[in-house]
């Protein structure tokens, strides 16, 4: 026996050095299998003849490891549409900080006594693009409450901490009504947008029944459609037109009788006003009494603040800008940023000069890329994968900011403009993104996690398409769930995971 040991030692040790080295080149091995199976998945996925431009570009990068695991004209510049809104994510957090607050600041050039204003009441804006129906009722309610039972004077309405353009110069020149759209201003409300319902009358031929909300005087409604007998067509058509001091829904066309009640946001054409006859008659319903003028004006240097109403923490503001690609949320705090790194009053440019410090403390120089709004509306932007990527890695790699931009991005199949996206994937909520959409262009970029964990920050954009919006994302789709199926070991694969530990613990044995 032991001269049967002493015959077999040498094979005995040369199996042993070979199982001692075999792991790390198998690892290695596997690795690289995995890769390249995911790899030749995308590729095929990319094949679609929706991309046969190839005017397309992807990053698919490893924040775990450091490295690159599938990129395709990754520093090419494309119009990222709303995918710009990371950058806006981006630098809104780094320079303002997840808890800033937009404040509405109401004065007073007169007295309070005995419950009378003796004076005027102005209410200043500072940008907030969530002073919505509930903020404005938290507003009057408290001002009844300092308590305020009537107003003497005029209230004027002050937006100066914001320059006087609502728009940005590279959008289309004659925008319509359409919400996303709407006009900028340091005292808005509710996005800047009015939602109309329509729902068919009693009887065929009668005109439809119209609930505006908000109700004020700012809106006038002109009602020429009809309630028309079922299966009959005529196209409902719901438009805005702007006039010098209100705004003129009209109502044409028909909707059928039993039809149910449909309804349409429309932007408004004056932010500030807007902003005034909706306060105006929130007042009235809290029982306080005002009978002067509404007026745009400044607050004068010697008035006295009577309230301050703060608004929601920035974290919760990009939630709606990111999840719902609120191109509005994205401009008014492009504009704050702009007046809170250098001074009021806020504007796109100022902005804009933030957005180029940003970049070059990440490595950009203004001519590697174009960016000219927050909300990526204007088809001049331009940005690559790796730039997008990079953000993120930057993002990733800041504690203090990072769980609140990755909270404020849509869970693929629960939430947002992607809830309905991805639904029957069981690991779906393992991507968090943003999307972009402009005609004949798509994005998508955010972060996943593959099946062990690993964590990737990606890119997809792409323009020139030759499809629907509709499979374009499906083809977006089927790479996330890739990645989210990703693995480095995978099933199948020559050496597997348990063959693996197997030799790791032969190259143990003495």
């Amino acid at each position: 026996m032991t001269r049967l040991i002493s015959i077999f030692q040498p094979i005995f040790l040369f199996v042993a050095v070979v199982f001692l080295f075999l792991p790390t080149n198998s690892l290695a091995l596997v690795d690289e299998i995995g890769i390249s199976s995911f790899r030749r998945a995308v590729t095929k996925i990319l094949s679609n003849s929706c991309l046969r431009k190839n005017n397309y570009g992807i990053k698919i990068y490893s924040l775990d490891r450091g490295e690159t695991l599938y990129e395709v004209r990754s520093d090419k510049l494309f119009i990222p549409a709303s995918n710009a809104k990371i950058i806006t994510t981006a630098v809104a957090l780094k320079y303002l900080g997840s808890n800033y607050r937009f404040s509405t600041k109401v004065f007073t050039d007169g007295i309070l006594e005995n419950q009378v204003l003796k004076g005027n009441l102005y209410i200043k804006g500072s940008g907030d693009p969530k002073l919505v129906t509930e903020q404005l009722w938290l507003l009057v309610n408290d001002l009844r409450n300092l308590p305020i039972k009537k107003i003497e004077g005029n209230i004027i309405g002050d937006d100066s901490f914001f320059d006087r353009k609502k728009r940005v110069k590279t959008w289309i020149k004659n925008p319509g009504a359409q919400a996303y759209e709407a006009p900028l201003g340091a005292l808005s409300f509710n996005f800047n947008t009015v939602k109309v319902y329509v729902g068919p009358g009693k009887k065929v031929g009668d005109r439809p029944d119209i609930v505006i909300e908000p109700e004020t005087e700012y809106i006038k409604l002109e009602n020429n459609a009809k309630t028309l007998k079922p299966g009959r067509r005529n196209r409902l058509i719901v438009n805005r037109i702007g006039k010098e001091d209100h705004d003129l829904v009209t109502v044409t066309g028909g909707i059928n009788i039993g039809q149910p009640r449909a309804h349409y946001f429309l932007n408004i054409t004056h932010p500030t006003q807007y902003a005034l006859n909706v306060l105006k008659s929130y007042l009235k319903l809290s029982g306080i009494k005002f009978e002067g003028k509404l007026m745009e004006g400044i607050v004068p240097e010697n008035a006295e603040e009577l309230y301050t109403h703060e608004g929601e923490p920035l974290a919760l503001a990009l939630r709606g800008l990111n999840k719902f690609s609120n191109n509005f949320v994205a401009e008014q705090i492009l504009k704050t940023i702009g007046a809170e790194h250098f001074e009021p009053p806020g504007s796109t440019k100022k902005g804009l000069m933030v957005f180029e410090e940003y970049m070059k403390q990440l490595g950009y120089e203004s001519g590697q890329y174009k960016i000219f709004d927050g909300s990526g509306l204007s088809r001049q932007n331009q940005l690559s994968p790796a730039i997008l990527v990079d953000i993120m890695r930057n993002i990733k790699n800041d504690l203090s900011i990072y769980p609140e931009f990755v909270t404020a991005l849509g869970v693929m199949g629960v939430d947002g403009n992607v809830k309905d996206r991805m639904r029957k994937v069981e690991s779906s909520s393992k991507a968090r993104v943003k999307t972009g959409t402009l005609n004949f262009v798509s994005s998508l970029s955010g972060f996943f996690e593959s099946r062990e964990g690993e964590l990737f920050a990606f890119s997809i954009l792409m323009n020139d398409l030759k499809c629907s919006n509709g499979r374009v994302k499906r083809i977006q789709d089927q790479i996330i769930q890739k990645g989210l199926n990703f693995r480095r070991v995978p099933t199948g694969s020559v050496v597997t995971d348990d063959r693996v530990k197997r030799l790791q613990s032969d190259a143990s044995i003495p």
